[in-house]
């Protein structure tokens, strides 16, 4: 049987007429589709999937040649140890998510890794690798220093009254080494390839942490200890690096316009300098935060790394350095006084006169303290000397109150210049007396703890033998031993409540006393801490 060639008719319209175009032949089939080709379309080649606020990646491969019915596949390949993602194929893109962690869940180890796209289309496999570099970028050290550090006082080391331990401004007070029992003293990462976690600002306000295998008994290999610092002062930096892996080149970038980093290339055990000029606006107290990201160079570009690496730093805002005129080991800044004071102030403030008020109304508030109405006498300071000159304050059992809550206006002088001095205050105590007779008359007072009346005394007694206040060289008064009453008439009722929190001394001894011209303000001293 003869076969007939197919004939096909096509008339075009046109202004020239129809036209035919006409193919004779056998049916043949014309392949049409080109060469498969896969091509990584991503910028990774370093990657730390440790850092906080690493979530996933995209890995991207470009596919040409594919068709409808193509499909495609990634997977991560560690060793030996294979982790097949869920790929999708889209618009000539073969992409997938990796969240860093192998087959069993655990983070990809330092090292390399191969990110390995394929696409299939019928009997056909093309593969592409995209090679990757993990590494695991840490801080060994955060060291601050300036002039604007002041040194710090534990005063009870695993809880012994007057175990002083003083973290002096040389010590690093940030530090993350592995105990050398655990691994490698170098390493950022735990054995099961996690990131050491960084420590938190330790919170215990009279003890450094403790570690018993220690000489001393103090930890020092794994801490973040708080600061003092002068507001206003400039906090500079020391950054230890730790880096396992080999990246070509890693830099690190600061995350806040106040930080500014003097080097960025990072390596293992590079040092960078850091200036942070805002962490210290005033007294208070500051959990400031260090935040850094991470780049790599990716031929004349640098990539920068999902994720960022984060310390947090204790500092206690100082509004001068402290005030003693003592240089023995209590007379330091003690962490649970400065922490105490920064609950008191309603927000952080470099203002010396409104810190000072802050103090007198916490003392007076805040402590549970009632004054000695039955002699008047002091319970945590002593005159060794005679007379009243180089006062002693029992510091240290006061913030115990082991002696209890009652006090006098010696302690509550104590109390005041101490913790004064303790900010960069520089208050001193004065006593008053009358000029010749053994005690001066009193106004309507409100002592603290108790309630208004014409005496403090359960007596019934209307005059002080003697009383003690503090101030600034200005000779302004403050006092939390007592309030005056506010209202222009302080020899009877009603009362209208004044603390003392910078009076001048002439307001000041009006309000106390009836016999106001007839006292003298004595002394001009600071209280010794012993």
């Amino acid at each position: 049987m003869r076969r007939v060639a197919l004939l096909l008719l096509v008339v075009a319209c046109s202004a020239d007429g129809p036209e035919l175009f006409v193919r004779v032949g056998s049916p043949a089939r014309v392949h049409t589709l080109q060469r498969l080709e896969l091509v990584p379309d991503h910028p990774w080649t370093v990657l730390d999937p440790s850092l906080e606020g690493f979530d996933a990646i995209e890995l991207a491969f470009v596919a040409t040649g594919h068709s409808t019915t193509s499909t495609c596949s990634v997977e991560i390949r560690s060793g030996e140890r294979v982790r097949a993602l869920d790929a999708e194929l889209m618009a000539g893109r073969c992409t997938a998510t990796w969240d860093g962690t192998l087959d069993d869940g655990t983070p990809a180890p330092v090292g390399a890794v191969d990110a390995v796209a394929a696409i299939t289309r019928d009997a056909e496999v093309v593969e592409a690798h995209s090679p990757l570099t993990i590494v695991r970028v840490g801080l060994d050290e955060v060291q601050l220093s300036g002039d604007g550090r002041a040194p710090l006082l534990y005063r009870a080391l695993d809880g012994v009254r007057y175990g002083y331990f003083e973290v002096d401004t040389s010590v690093a007070p940030w530090r993350n080494h592995p105990d050398a029992s655990e691994m490698d003293a170098s390493a950022v990462s735990l054995e099961d390839g996690a990131r050491r976690p960084h420590p938190a600002p330790w919170e215990d306000l009279t003890s450094p942490p403790l570690d018993p295998a220690d000489l001393d008994g103090v930890e020092r290999d794994a801490y973040n200890l708080p600061v003092a610092w002068v507001a206003g002062e400039p906090v500079g930096g020391r950054l230890s690096w730790i880096v396992e892996g080999a990246p070509t080149m890693l830099r690190v970038v600061s995350d806040s316009s106040s930080v500014v980093l003097a080097d960025d290339i990072v390596e293992h055990g590079a040092l960078i300098d850091f200036e942070a000029t805002d962490w210290v606006p005033g007294v208070g107290r500051f959990d400031v935060e260090l935040a850094l990201g991470f780049e790599s160079r990716a031929g004349d570009a640098w990539v920068r790394l999902p994720g960022t690496l984060r310390t947090t730093h204790r500092i206690y805002g100082l509004a001068s350095h402290p005030a003693f005129e003592y240089d023995d080991l209590a007379h330091r800044s003690w962490v649970d006084v400065l922490d105490r004071i920064a609950d008191w102030l309603p927000e952080p403030t470099a203002d010396a006169d409104a810190v000072g008020a802050a103090i007198v109304e916490g003392v007076f508030y805040e402590l549970g303290l009632q004054y000695d109405s039955q002699r008047g006498a002091s319970h945590y300071t002593s005159y060794p000397a005679g007379g009243y000159s180089d006062a002693a304050f029992n510091l240290s059992r006061f913030q115990d109150l082991a002696d209890g809550h009652i006090i006098n206006c010696s302690d509550a002088a104590s109390i005041v210049s101490t913790y004064a001095n303790m900010v960069g205050i520089d208050y001193r105590y004065h006593i008053i007396r009358h000029r010749f007779a053994d005690g001066f008359a009193l106004n309507y007072l409100h002592a603290i703890g108790r309630d208004w009346g014409a005496s403090p005394f359960l007596s019934g007694r209307r005059s002080f033998r003697y009383h003690a206040v503090v101030g600034p060289a200005d000779t302004r008064i403050y006092d939390s031993t007592l309030a005056l009453d506010g209202d222009g008439d302080p020899g009877s009722a009603p009362h209208e409540l004044l603390l003392v929190q910078g009076l001048t001394q002439l307001d000041y001894l009006v309000g106390l006393s009836p016999q106001w011209d007839e006292v003298r303000v004595f002394e001009d001293d600071q209280v010794r801490i012993r």
